[in-house]
């Protein structure tokens, strides 16, 4: 029972290390870079289609961060 729990566990963490670096990697996107990216456009946090990213005032996330109803 432990040898198949380890066996599973180890197959898993080799599945993820090939989705990772493997062939089918050039098709991800790393999202941190991206959002980056999009800061850097001033288009990151843009929910109204305006193009605007952040409020002049500085980093403020208090509109969409709360749940609106």
């Amino acid at each position: 029972m432990i040898g198949s729990l380890a066996a599973l566990v180890l197959g898993t963490l080799l599945y993820g290390i090939y989705t990772a670096f493997g062939a089918g990697s050039v098709q991800l996107t790393d999202q941190i870079e991206e959002h980056a990216r999009l800061h850097k456009l001033g288009i990151a946090h843009s929910h109204q289609g305006q193009g605007r990213a952040v409020a002049r005032g500085g980093h403020s996330h208090a509109s969409h961060d709360a749940m609106n109803s």
